[in-house]
């Protein structure tokens, strides 16, 4: 079986996504906090909300990019059979 190998420029790319797909959360969730004049402890117990919600970023993120590299890959395509 072959062996896949992870660059570690791509692993912390990947890791800043992530994280910026936290904070995009984390600042939502704040919003929401201050819109509905919640208790400030609503920040901190809500936090598996956050997560959840960071995790849906940044699978719609991957997705796009997936989408994205489709598209490229078809036109690279395109060009080959018309040379």
């Amino acid at each position: 079986m072959k062996d896949i190998n992870i660059s570690a420029k791509r692993i912390k790319t990947e890791m800043f996504t992530l994280l910026v797909c936290f904070f995009i959360g984390f600042a939502a969730n704040i919003g929401a906090v201050i819109y509905y004049k919640s208790a400030v402890i609503e920040i901190i117990t809500s936090l598996p909300y956050v997560l959840v919600f960071m995790v849906a970023i940044y699978c719609l993120w991957s997705f796009l990019r997936l989408i994205k590299w489709l598209i490229a890959g078809k036109s690279r395509k395109s060009l080959q059979t018309k040379n």
